[in-house]
């Protein structure tokens, strides 16, 4: 299966070729096209992922290849990219974070409904083997009290402030903490900061944003019966485990998660956002798809 790839300023870009192009660790699966924000980074993906085409508006690539990625550094660029591959009737997978803004996102999905087509969009962090290791443990403990990570985040990115790399510690929250996030609050000192989210379940949840982290991420769970920590250390290819679960989509058209588990970072991101530009709590908007 062809596949054709929207932004090359993201390292991802070359990873997913690499992966499907030159490892060939997914069979019958290969990138063909790919679309760059300059030429330099559509030619620099192009040799070193050995994808063969090149084109200059990503809408070039429909007909020529039968499933998408859309991969740009700011996500608020994700959703205006993969529309017109949508409404072409091809399966997209969009890079985390989906979206930046969560209207956009539910009235996109229904976009998507309406035509049949399939999409997705997550973090590879809960993909690795620690952190799904990290969750088996966590059911020994009993009742969860409070789930506390870190890891890196730049709250003043250019790619959209907590949102560029806050999506990791988020999507790994809310896929171990079964429960909806209420409201967050954040204190900051300098390029640092940390989030707390209370849920509805009783726990709480706290992010540590570290500017310039070069580390593991990691996380400690608190329990009734006991506490859990852990780096969470990458497979040796941590985009893989990512890469085959799209490629099951765009070969069997089904979609591998409900648009909640997608819409619900970004709800959380956005809560945590503000709550860092205001020094506020901030109610985290519910999802309703």
């Amino acid at each position: 299966m062809r596949i054709g790839i929207v932004g090359a300023e993201n390292s991802h870009t070359i990873a997913i070729a690499k992966t499907l192009n030159i490892e060939k660790a997914v069979p019958g699966f290969e990138v063909t096209h790919v679309w760059g924000e300059t030429p330099e980074l559509a030619d620099k993906a192009a040799k070193e992922g050995q994808i063969p085409s090149i084109v200059e508006q990503p809408p070039q690539m429909i007909g020529k290849v039968e499933a998408a990625v859309v991969d740009h550094r700011h996500a608020k660029y994700h959703l205006s990219a993969a529309r017109p591959l949508v409404e072409a009737g091809m399966p997209v997978f969009v890079d985390k974070p989906f979206c930046i803004d969560l209207a956009e996102g539910i009235e996109f999905v229904r976009f998507a409904r309406q035509r049949q087509v399939p999409i997705t969009s997550y973090s590879v962090l809960p993909l690795q083997r620690s952190a799904h290791q990290f969750g088996e443990q966590m059911k020994n403990l009993g009742e969860l009290r409070s789930l506390v990570t870190m890891g890196p985040v730049e709250i003043d990115s250019q790619y959209g402030g907590v949102y560029f790399y806050g999506i990791h510690q988020v999507d790994l929250m809310l896929t171990l903490i079964d429960a909806r996030p209420l409201t967050v609050t954040t204190s900051r000192r300098d390029k640092d900061g940390v989030a707390v989210v209370e849920f509805d379940s009783g726990a709480f949840g706290v992010l540590h944003c570290i500017n310039g982290w070069s580390g593991h991420f990691l996380a400690t769970a608190y329990g009734s019966k006991g506490v859990h920590h852990s780096a969470l250390d990458f497979d040796e290819n941590a985009y893989l485990q990512g890469i085959r679960r799209f490629c099951a989509m765009f070969q069997t058209k089904v979609e591998p998660l409900p648009p909640a588990s997608y819409l619900k970072p970004v709800a959380l991101l956005a809560a945590m956002q503000a709550s860092f530009d205001t020094g506020r709590r901030v109610e985290v908007e519910p999802v309703k798809v």
